[in-house]
Parts: C-alpha cells; structure tokens; sequence
C-alpha cells in the first residue's frame, strides 16, 4: 500500500517529471521517455501494483498480448538504459532540481528524492539506519551526496587532474607503442597450429594483443566494429576455460560488426563471461547476424553466473552479396569478447571434441582435441604416477568431482555424444587397492539419464570404456549439458566428442 503524501509534494513530482519529458534531457529514444511517463502516472493514480513487467511492455513499449519476458527483453533493456540516462542528467544539466526521479534496481517502480536547500535528501529520503550499528543502510536509489567544492577550488584540482592524466599517457605511449606487437601466450612453448583458410579468430575491443590460446590457435584483435563502445577488462579468473585473456576486454552498446570472407559456408562463436558486478537482470543482449531475426538472452542466465565463460553458435551462415558477415550486438552491460568464425562445408555443426587438458591433444587418427573448456565445477585429476604411462593420449588427464560441461550446439539440432573413460586411481592395474564398485556415478544429459550406477571397472577392466549415445537433441537454446554426479566416491571423464547426426 503507498504512502499518501501531500499535494505540494505531488505536484512537485509531477512537474518534474514535465520538465524531464519536455527538456530534451532524456534523448531521442522515445521508449525511455513512454516508460517513464508509464511507470510515474501508475505511480501517481496509486496503481504501484500494476508497475509490471508485462504491462510496460504491452502498454507503454508497443508489445503485442503474448509478450513473453523470457524471449524479448525490451523492458529490462529500456529500464537499465532509463536507470543510466536518470543517473547522468541528475550529475549534469539536473543536479540542482529540487526532485530526482530515480528507478532502484530489482523493480520498475520510479522513487521520488525531494532535495534540500544543502544539496542534501529530505529527511523521508534519506537512506535508513540500522538501527543495532547506528549505519546508513544502503539505498541504491539514493544519490551519494558530498559537499560540492567552491568553483576555483574545482577548477583547479580539474586542471591539475588532467595534466596529470596527459603526462602519464605520453609515457604509456612511449613506453608501450610496440607492446601490442609481441602476442601473448596462453602456454609458452606450446606450437601454434595452422587455421585453415578464411578462419577468423577475433579478439572484440581496443588495446588488445594477439593471443595464442591454450588449444595452438591464434586470436588477433581488429576493427571489425566501428560502433559501440571499446571496454578494457582487469585480469581475473574465468571459469570454464583455460583462456582467460579472450575475456578481458570487448565491446558493447549498440555495434555493427562487418568480417570479410571469401564465398563459402561458415560456423560463427561468440564468446561471452560477464566481469562485471552489476545487479540481476541488468545483462540482457540481442544479437543477429545478416540483419535476420535477432536472439534475445541474458549472459549471466546462460552462463549460470559472473565470471563463467559461455558461448553460442550459429552454423550455416553465408555472406551477404558484399562477401562479408554482418553481425549486429545491442547490449547496455555485458560485452562481447571475442568472434570465431570458421569455414565449414555443410550447414551441420563441426564436431566438437574436448579433451581435459590444460592444452589441445592430437591422437592417432590425426584428430584434434581441444583443451578443456565449457565446464562447471570439479577439478582436474591427480593422476598417479601408476598411470602415467607413455601415449596415453586423450586419456593423459581427467576431470573428477562433482561436474558438468555445458556444450554450445545448433538449438534443437541432433547429435551423437560419445564419452571417453579410464579409470587413473582404483585396481590393480594402477597399483592402488579397490576394485569394481570402488567408483560408481551417474551421468545425464539435458535432465535425462545416461549412465546410471556406472562402473569404469566393472565395464572395462584394465581397458578404457567408451559410451555412445545417439539421438541427442540440443536444447532449444543451443545446449548439450552433461551432468556427472557421484554415487561412491566422484565421477571422472577423459574427454567428450559431439558429431552432428547425419542428415535424414
């Protein structure tokens, strides 16, 4: 139930937000300025309770009745970049109104902060103590309010400020012009393979080196898009790869990318891990590819949370009569990383083996297998010196615990999942005690059962096991997602292929 408040103070929100829809402050996108006349005038009509989702996609954004939030994100896109526009009229044209309007992150409903003659929130807006510490709690809707300076005391520390910046980027300049000439290295020592012709691996935004990632490929950085906004990213952990560097740094706003290619068919990565440590719901992205029907999703729903490498892939895609690729990207928050676009000879996916290496592995069949990569969870094995025999190949190394690997696919399309299995610790054969039932799981895929009380031991003895299984149908959004859970002691895996089934 709302407040009531005063019809001075009513009116005051009123005017306010008058001046914000006739200024000209808020821009040309007219879907910022139909959000926040809607959201105010349920507000002011005390309708907080149909301040929805649904009902300012469908009544102020222009969205048909079976709007579905979870495949078009206009309202959340509209309602971060409304959050960001709010933000930088009340720290510019705005900051000495007598009202800031302001929509807290986690719901759509618009807060009114009446200002005092000292710059400072009416004390009804002011951020709420605890009252056991006697701390302000913090309200993100609130601005931060400190003392503003006397004008030439601010212009001073501005001047000062930017020599100094002006100093120390002509020695940034001087000291490293010839930087992002020497690539980077995910594994010194590690041979660079040769990419087939017309394969692009592009590393998304400015100050980017060329990268030789853990698989021998090479990734090198290129204005590709001249739109949108060239984000920087701090060294962190990623999960879910052995090539952190692919995600620090790329590109977001709103970006046209062109990638020319010679004629022929081609498989298209794009490579995602959201760096950032914004609220909920604040990630939502769009993206198409030769001005066709757009993909709307959330980077940190699909990559199950911050700082988780995630990907999706479109195969099939052709050039445009310009003999180039078009790829068009729309995000406010979260960035894209990095493009892999690699020739194929048929629509189908290319197969995707992984090996769970710290780099790629090439068998006996002259095969490559990737280093890992699209997991969750577990830990790579300790394999024991028993084991460790010579031209074990893709049975070298093991991923053990409780896991799972999240494998980018065409959405819907069928495949053959084959997993590969030895046992590195239990048996005679590895010098350890414990025999059959010493390591029992289970493995699914997609929520459905595969392997069930499974027993590397008792299927293969001192001999690898590999499992097949046909038929398997990708996600609608584009996954195949193992599960690996334990029954006695945790399960383990040595590597995973996925072939497209053949076309019927």
């Amino acid at each position: 139930m709302q407040t009531p408040v005063s019809p001075e103070r009513l009116q005051g929100e009123k005017d306010e937000l008058n001046w914000l829809l006739t200024s000209g402050v808020l821009g040309r996108s007219s879907n910022l300025a139909r959000m926040l006349t809607f959201v105010c005038e349920k507000h002011f009509q005390g309708q907080d309770d149909q301040i929805t989702e649904y009902s300012i996609a469908t009544e102020a954004l222009g969205r048909r009745d079976h709007f579905d939030p979870q495949d078009d994100t206009i309202v959340r896109v509209t309602a971060h970049s409304l959050r960001k526009r709010l933000q930088e009229i009340y720290q510019t044209d705005g900051v000495h109104r007598p009202i800031h309007i302001q929509i807290p992150l986690g719901n759509y409903l618009p807060s009114f902060v009446h200002i005092g003659a000292d710059g400072a929130p009416a004390a009804q807006d002011a951020p709420a103590t605890d009252a056991s510490s006697g701390h302000a709690l913090r309200d993100s809707h609130l601005p931060d309010v400190t003392p503003r300076p006397k004008r030439l005391l601010r212009w001073l520390l501005t001047a000062a400020i930017l020599a100094m910046v002006s100093i120390l980027c002509g020695y940034y300049f001087f000291a490293h012009r010839n930087a992002a000439k020497t690539p980077v290295t995910a594994a010194p020592g590690l041979p660079a393979q040769l990419q087939p012709k017309n394969t692009i691996r592009a590393l998304m935004g400015t100050g980017r080196k060329t990268y030789v990632d853990r698989s021998g490929f090479t990734w090198t950085p290129g204005n590709y898009c001249p739109g949108g906004d060239n984000v920087t990213v701090a060294a962190q952990n990623i999960m879910g790869t052995e090539d952190p560097y692919l995600y620090q740094g790329g590109i977001r706003g709103i970006a046209h990318c062109v990638f020319p290619v010679k004629p022929g068919e081609y498989e298209i990565h794009f490579h995602f891990a959201e760096t950032s440590d914004l609220q909920t719901a604040t990630h939502p992205a769009v993206l198409s590819i030769n001005a066709g029907t757009g993909i709307s999703f959330d980077v940190v729903d699909s990559a199950g949370g911050d700082g988780i490498a995630t990907s999706y892939v479109w195969p099939g895609i052709r050039p445009e009569n310009d003999g180039a690729i078009h790829v068009d990207y729309t995000s406010e928050a979260s960035l894209l990383n990095a493009v892999e676009i690699l020739p194929a000879d048929s629509d189908n996916l290319l197969p995707v083996r992984i090996a769970t290496s710290p780099s790629s592995i090439t068998d006996s069949a002259n095969k490559l297998w990737l280093s890992d990569r699209y997991f969750r969870g577990g830990r790579r094995g300790l394999i024991p010196d028993s084991a460790k025999t010579a031209n074990r190949g893709i049975y070298t190394y093991n991923r053990v615990g409780r896991f799972r690997y999240d494998i980018p696919v065409a959405p819907l399309g069928m495949y053959r999942v084959t997993l590969y299995f030895s046992e590195p610790w239990f048996g005679e054969h590895n010098l350890v005690n414990g025999g059959p039932g010493s390591r029992i799981f289970n493995v699914s895929c997609n929520g459905n059962m595969l392997l069930k009380n499974f027993d590397i031991i008792a299927e293969g003895g001192t001999s690898p096991v590999v499992k097949t299984f046909d038929n398997i149908q990708a996600s609608t959004r584009g996954n195949i997602e193992l599960s690996f859970m334990p029954v006695v002691n945790y399960p383990e895996i040595n590597a995973i292929e996925v072939i497209p089934e053949p076309s019927r």
